[in-house]
């Protein structure tokens, strides 16, 4: 899956339109493209225009831990476009997001939503995702959604977090030159990471 963001705004950084109408030209239908809207804090989601061939739209809820449920919902009721992805939090705490549970008992309930991706506001993180993750992975698949795991992962922490066994892995300083979030995408790099997830 390519999925598309710019790291400069935030952990959910939302590229412009003009970025996913690149993308959507150069992937075609040879993967599915999720794009990143950024924090439901922003404002002007709802106008958004999605290109052919973006599968996956996902935001996030930090700053809005007490009425995020009827926000998103607002947010779906009004924005038509790609299906939608949940994400959770794990340094919730830090990011004054919802608690996980009370998003996976909403998410694994819509039929809008899609797949539910475990990220961290802060890259690295102290409240990193790690095995203890397994039973909330393990919730998100039983009902057919997808689950991706996040977090500023590397190779290393690709192959330790392998048992979670989850649909997807996301990567971006992984995969960029120099390791560096904000680099250039590295091919070199992404050949390791496919071999690493191939071998797992």
């Amino acid at each position: 899956m390519i999925d598309v963001k710019e790291p400069a705004r935030g952990a959910l950084g939302r590229a412009d339109e003009q970025v996913w109408n690149e993308v959507a030209q150069v992937v075609g239908n040879r993967r599915p493209i999720s794009v990143a809207l950024g924090e439901l804090t922003e404002l002007g989601l709802s106008t958004l225009k999605y290109p052919a061939g973006i599968a996956f739209r996902k935001v996030g809820f930090a700053g809005c831990s007490r009425d995020w449920s009827e926000r998103w919902k607002s947010l779906r009721e009004t924005s038509e476009g790609p299906a939608w992805v949940a994400v959770i939090y794990a340094d919730w705490r830090l990011a004054d997001a919802p608690c996980p549970d009370s998003i996976l008992e909403e998410a694994l309930t819509l039929a809008d939503c899609k797949g539910v991706l475990i990220d961290t506001v802060a890259k690295p993180s102290e409240s990193a995702v790690d095995l203890t993750w397994r039973p909330i992975v393990d919730r998100i698949r039983k009902v057919g959604k997808l689950a991706v795991v996040a977090g500023g992962l590397d190779l290393a922490g690709i192959r330790h977090l392998a048992p979670l066994q989850p649909d997807y892995f996301a990567v971006r300083g992984a995969a960029c030159a120099g390791g560096s979030r904000v680099g250039r995408i590295d091919e070199r790099r992404v050949a390791e990471l496919a071999k690493a997830l191939a071998e797992s």
